[in-house]
């Protein structure tokens, strides 16, 4: 079934089926038995339009090797408005995006994860923020949601729509999060980047380059996303992140560059270096599967990198969790460690 429609998505221009949908939403799927069929029949309720027709959902199952590609077989089987798609091996969440954009038709993009939840009436109260400001990114509010606890991810305050540079921006100073699933794009943006493949925090690599192509980016305070943090997410789990990380760096720094190569030297291009390449590379190489000569180097390389001025940046910004990392990490590496623990006993606090 690789490439190939499971079931009767009809070719654009035949009969009945010129009009393109309002929303596509991509599923990447991998592994994701559990979660996949229950995803689609939640996405088949969204209230937006008075037809089927108005949502599609495009699901690309990533080489799973688990029941996942009999579920999304059956469902597009099932649906008109759902397609599935299969690469035979798994080539990480940016490759199967990439691919399900490429499948997409709609004139927006939602992007979610198939084990997290979301408001029924999501991708209505998006479409209708994107249809009154006219902009080509709508943020909404999120929540994490952990085993017997919720925290808030508020939408930020604006009082109206924003240049995507100014988004970008914001991005970089940590007002706009990077990630995608509490934002809906028009999918005319898809075709000015590329789908940095970085096995982690791609999505912030896609975020940076979307936002800096739009024209406008609107918020609404709705909270519309839940996103469901599960312990064995990769995120969460010691896996070697220190490529993607330099990836993502790559790809926010040539957005940068592209917009304004002042920003290179800016306190807000700083501040997004320190927290996303230097202090989570550490983490990474202290945590993750090295061994000692590799773990030596990486972490070497990163101290070289961490600056002074760099470090004063989380004090002005009254990052009190990122100055004690930042400070400890540029003093001494047993200090540093230890200050990675008791951050981590808060956390799980």
């Amino acid at each position: 079934m690789n490439g190939a429609h499971a079931a009767g998505r009809p070719e654009e221009g035949s009969t009945g089926t010129s009009r393109h949908p309002v929303v596509s939403v991509i599923v990447p799927a991998y592994n994701a038995a559990d979660f996949l069929q229950g995803a689609i029949d939640r996405l088949l309720q969204q209230t937006l339009g008075a037809s089927p027709e108005s949502v599609e959902i495009i699901v690309v199952d990533d080489g799973s090797t688990d029941a996942t590609a009999a579920i999304g077989a059956r469902a597009a089987a099932a649906a008109a408005n759902v397609s599935y798609f299969r690469q035979e091996q798994n080539g990480g969440v940016a490759r199967a995006r990439a691919r399900a954009v490429a499948e997409s038709r709609g004139e927006f993009l939602w992007f979610v994860d198939c084990d997290d939840d979301w408001a029924v009436s999501a991708l209505e109260k998006l479409v209708a923020a994107a249809r009154s400001t006219g902009a080509d990114v709508i943020v909404c509010g999120a929540e994490y949601v952990y085993p017997g606890q919720r925290r808030p991810l508020a939408a930020p305050l604006l009082n109206g729509p924003i240049t995507g540079a100014e988004a970008f921006g914001m991005l970089l100073d940590g007002e706009l999060t990077g990630h995608l699933w509490n934002k809906l794009f028009r999918r005319e943006l898809t075709r000015e980047i590329e789908f940095t493949p970085a096995r982690v925090h791609s999505d912030l690599a896609m975020v940076a380059q979307l936002l800096a192509a739009a024209t406008h980016v609107a918020v609404i305070s709705d909270v519309l996303y839940s996103y469901v943090v599960r312990g064995g997410s990769i995120v969460r789990s010691g896996s070697r992140r220190a490529e993607s990380l330099l990836l993502v760096e790559q790809a926010v720094t040539t957005v940068a560059i592209t917009l304004d190569t002042r920003i290179i030297g800016s306190n807000s291009y700083g501040y997004f270096r320190l927290r996303y390449v230097l202090l989570s590379g550490l983490k990474d190489a202290l945590n993750g599967p090295y061994d000692a000569d590799e773990r030596d180097e990486i972490v070497a390389e990163l101290r070289s990198r961490l600056t002074w001025r760099l470090v004063l940046l989380a004090a002005r910004r009254r990052d009190w969790k990122r100055l004690a990392l930042a400070g400890s990490a540029k003093v001494s590496v047993p200090l540093h460690r230890r200050v990675l623990r008791l951050a981590a006993a808060q956390g799980a606090a």
